[in-house]
């Protein structure tokens, strides 16, 4: 449905694993990146939209509606949601704490709403109150520039909604929002030595917000412009190497959804109005993020919420720009059924919230066909990057099916969590093994937390649930982990072993460097079956008397039996039998010690703890079992067997 250029575009230059490899027809010169010029705006469409649409792209979603029942329903839940903005005033300039972004993402969702309702109704209170709202900011003393975040979003929301209400728009009002662009927008981002350089999603947001405000101003402001897009075009690179080489996001599934969101807006926005994305969608690992971001996605709907992440992060439009450029709609599974519960809810609109801000973007990347064919993504999966992952599952259709997601990488990575070696586990459509996930920021920070501060002793590592102790994974004495410390996944099988109970599938983690002048050797294997996961640990080089603790999260109910060697867990009417071939189990609160550690009801901590003995050895052989279908660990040969005897392939 959206405009041939995107179809082209990417039709030609992408290639996912499971999907074949498209090579570009010879007289397609939109496909790769744009040729050395002086002049970056010489292939600027000059005519409004430009930004990720055009005149036509209105009547092609109204007439894409008639034919899917989704696409109209997302529609007119988005009606109502517009209508409830037209009742409530402008939003005030206010900040919480150091931060403006709240009021800037709600101006976003606000601007997306308006103007796309407008452009499909015709209703011109929508259009009015557009206006109002981008007027409103346009009279703000600043941005805050101060944290650039805001600056972009804000400026992404005003340009957005200039460029598609240009025609609507008195001269007055034009001259007003391009002053506000160029002056609380481009020059600030101009200024600023911090974001482009970043590998995370700052440049991600940051130059996208300050490109689109560039685009849409750009036959007015044309040097400005070029200094702006010619910013971008030089740095953002920086934030693309993130997705190499497998598309692993290395801070997780929520800020997946915030800066991949972004990138793909700068991608399609500079499609629209250049004609070339400069082939940053090229970039390695960067076509195949999506496909990463659902293989962290457990059967409960639940993502692996590891780093400053969250288990249900809010509906993003970038996956449907995936979809639809890749011809993939598959792609849009899960938000789709997550979109029908929206369409069909009858719960007031908040026009107060930035929830689900980019959503409206949905609609011009809907995919062309209902169909949504049976996803071919493997069982077994591991994903190479900055956090390594390895996830195994028993099924992709079944709710019930086993799953289980574990990582490596390092605690200093962008909004890193000491949680390396950690794991999330499902079945029988129940969580059994949590993370915590994100503390508030503003909660840290008016108390005086450092908490952008990853040094070794740094005081982000105090807070319970950035710290090894929340995590589902080791901890030595006590003591942090080695924050610049690299867990890598050494091995990697999806072959299923002869003998029905055993199994060759399974990953080892290499947790050695983050347990640095702690021990010589510390190693993690995981075997997985459809009837449990083996989970086993081995330390060498250990003082004699440290304490080494194995902890796992958990919102379930436990019971202790067979002298503690026995966990059984219940949930939701389903239950977990947890085994431990030597130490006894015991429950420990999951809660923090410091005021600002923030409550976590309802969960606690499964532990082993082991003393280590002259020798410095100490294993651990954990077994988890839903319903308790496997009992014994004695006979596995995996449990006899040394990680190193494993037989796993050795990773690349």
């Amino acid at each position: 449905m959206k405009i041939s250029l995107s179809v082209a575009f990417l039709a030609a230059t992408c290639a996912l694993p499971l999907a074949p490899v498209c090579a570009a027809p010879a007289n397609d010169t939109t496909t790769t990146a744009a040729p050395a010029m002086t002049d970056i705006l010489a292939t600027l469409k000059p005519s409004h939209p430009r930004l990720m649409a055009t005149g036509t792209t209105w009547d092609a979603i109204k007439a894409h509606r008639l034919a899917d029942a989704e696409l109209d329903s997302f529609l007119k839940r988005g009606k109502l949601d517009a209508k409830a903005i037209l009742d409530v005033p402008p939003i005030p300039y206010k900040k919480d704490g150091k931060r403006l972004l709240h009021v800037s993402r709600v101006v976003l969702r606000r601007v997306l709403l308006l103007a796309l309702q407008f452009r499909l109704t015709s209703n011109a209170a929508f259009a009015e109150r557009a206006k109002a709202e981008m007027l409103n900011v346009a009279a703000f003393n600043d941005w805050n520039p101060s944290h650039f975040l805001d600056t972009a979003e804000m400026t992404a929301a005003v340009a957005i909604g200039y460029d598609w209400l240009y025609d609507v728009l008195d001269e007055t009002t034009r001259q007003t929002l391009k002053t506000a662009i160029a002056e609380k927008g481009l020059k600030p981002g101009l200024a600023d030595k911090g974001f482009a350089r970043t590998e995370n999603n700052w440049n991600s947001v940051c130059l996208c917000g300050m490109s689109l405000g560039a685009l849409a101003i750009a036959e007015d402001q044309p040097e400005l412009a070029r200094q702006t897009l010619q910013k971008t075009r030089d740095f953002n690179s920086n934030g693309l190497k993130v997705y190499a080489p497998a598309g692993v996001y290395p801070e997780g599934a929520m800020y997946w959804g915030y800066g991949t969101t972004f990138q793909v807006i700068l991608l399609d926005a500079l499609r629209f109005s250049l004609g070339t994305d400069w082939g940053l969608s090229q970039s390695a690992g960067f076509m195949q993020c999506t496909d990463a971001l659902f293989q962290q996605q457990g059967p409960t709907g639940a993502f692996f919420n590891f780093s400053d992440g969250v288990e249900r992060p809010g509906l993003e439009g970038a996956t449907f720009w995936f979809a639809h450029v890749l011809n993939r709609p598959e792609l849009t599974q899960f938000e789709r059924s997550q979109l029908r519960k929206y369409a069909a809810s009858t719960r007031a609109s908040d026009p107060s919230t930035e929830a689900d801000r980019t959503l409206s973007l949905a609609a011009l990347w809907w995919p062309d066909t209902l169909a949504q064919k049976q996803t071919s993504m493997p069982l077994s999966w591991y994903g190479r990057g900055a956090n390594p992952l390895a996830v195994f599952r028993s099924s992709w259709t079944d709710p019930n099916a086993m799953f289980v997601a574990l990582k490596g990488g390092k605690a200093s990575n962008s909004h890193g969590h000491m949680d390396a070696g950690s794991f999330i586990f499902e079945s029988d459509a129940v969580r059994w093994a949590h993370d915590l996930g994100m503390q508030n920021y503003l909660s840290l920070e008016s108390k005086g937390i450092d908490l952008w501060n990853s040094k070794q002793d740094g005081g982000r590592w105090d807070v319970f649930r950035l710290g090894p102790s929340s995590h589902n994974t080791l901890t030595i004495n006590g003591q942090l982990h080695q924050v610049n410390g690299n867990a890598r996944i050494t091995h990697f099988s999806d072959t299923e072993g002869n003998v029905p109970i055993h199994t060759e599938k399974g990953a080892i983690v290499d947790l050695t460097p983050v347990f640095a002048g702690q021990a010589t050797r510390v190693t993690r294997g995981f075997a997985f079956t459809s009837l449990r996961l083996l989970i086993k640990d081995e330390l060498e080089g250990l003082k004699v008397g440290d304490k080494v603790r194995w902890a796992m999260l958990t919102n379930a109910k436990i019971e202790l039996s067979y002298e503690g060697r026995k966990a059984t867990l219940n949930q939701d009417g389903k239950m977990l039998e947890v085994w431990s071939s030597g130490p006894s189990f015991e429950i420990v609160p999951a809660q923090g010690t410091h005021d600002y550690d923030a409550p976590n009801p309802g969960s606690q901590l499964l532990t082993l703890t082991s003393v280590a003995p002259e020798s410095g050895q100490l294993n651990f052989f954990v077994s988890l079992s839903p319903n308790g279908a496997s009992r014994v660990m004695g006979d596995d040969p995996l449990v006899r067997k040394s990680l190193k005897d494993w037989p796993m392939s050795a990773t690349q």
